[in-house]
């Protein structure tokens, strides 16, 4: 029933397991009848339980242990669980936002937390970074840290984290809008890159010039020398994300430039022209 020997499992935790499971279950009737496209199908209405169990109380929580095979002295708990509908659940349950192009919670907290630690967040409803922080906006952190028995400092520490910007790749990129003297621009992508205000781009500790950011891009004009080096992009003091790249092979010299040179190489290549070489309308004149 659980690894933790025979110290037993918090009932509430088994009852999330089970309907966390069930959920799985419905959502995969769900699928299976959206694209079987099936007359009818099945669903799960009520299901009951008879589980034979130790019941014991651990500093003020009902844990449970599970009777092995001829215990007599195991107790029966009697579970029944029904479904319910949306509007039941809209009338007693706060809608929490969905941010499906953000971090993961396991990119979030990292090593702070555990597999089973995570696994508490999704029973208590949390399963993305958007819904941790409205609940830490909304005072509900500690309602979590109460459910789950996860301390509210280690949320907050994960949200701390989730608010840190990250870059995920660094490209070449040229306007092709037929402007002479156009150079390549770096196209900086990751995620929250901006947050309330441009941040500050620098390379090399040479501050970049920056033709427009959003939070999940940042077009930057560099100089020729800036093409390779330690890019970091600072959203706010103690908030900032660091990459090293080497560019140096795109980088694209300015047009009117390439013109200039090879305007002068011609006019000197004519210049060093012998006189009989050079066309009849020349010579004439």
């Amino acid at each position: 029933m659980n690894g933790t020997g025979d110290s037993g499992l918090p009932i509430e935790q088994f009852i999330q397991a089970l309907t966390t499971q069930l959920d799985h279950a419905q959502s995969a009737m769900a699928v299976k009848a959206k694209n079987l496209n099936l007359p009818l199908t099945f669903a799960l209405k009520d299901l009951a339980l008879d589980l034979r169990a130790h019941v014991e109380v651990v500093k003020s929580e009902v844990r449970i242990r599970p009777a092995a095979a001829g215990d007599d002295n195991a107790s029966t708990i009697r579970l029944a669980l029904t479904t319910i509908t949306r509007p039941m659940i809209e009338e007693n349950a706060t809608v929490m936002p969905i941010d499906p192009e953000g971090p993961s919670l396991k990119e979030v907290v990292g090593d702070d937390f555990t597999d089973e630690d995570r696994k508490k967040l999704e029973w208590a409803g949390v399963q993305t970074v958007a819904q941790l922080r409205h609940l830490q906006e909304t005072g509900g952190d500690r309602t979590i840290e109460r459910v789950t028995n996860l301390p509210v400092e280690r949320l907050r520490r994960a949200l701390q984290r989730a608010t840190l910007p990250s870059i995920s790749h660094v490209l070449p990129q040229t306007l092709d809008d037929g402007t002479p003297g156009q150079q390549t621009l770096l196209s900086v992508r990751g995620t929250r890159l901006v947050q309330g205000k441009p941040p500050r781009v620098t390379i090399g500790g040479e501050p970049v010039g920056i033709v427009r950011a959003d939070d999940s891009e940042i077009l930057l004009a560099p100089h020729a020398s800036q093409m390779s080096g330690d890019l970091v992009v600072e959203t706010q003091p103690g908030s900032a994300a660091t990459v090293a790249f080497d560019l140096h092979q795109h980088w694209r010299t300015p047009a009117v430039s390439i013109a200039s040179s090879m305007e002068t190489q011609r006019a000197n290549s004519q210049a060093a022209e012998p006189a009989s070489t050079r066309p009849a309308e020349d010579a004439a004149s």
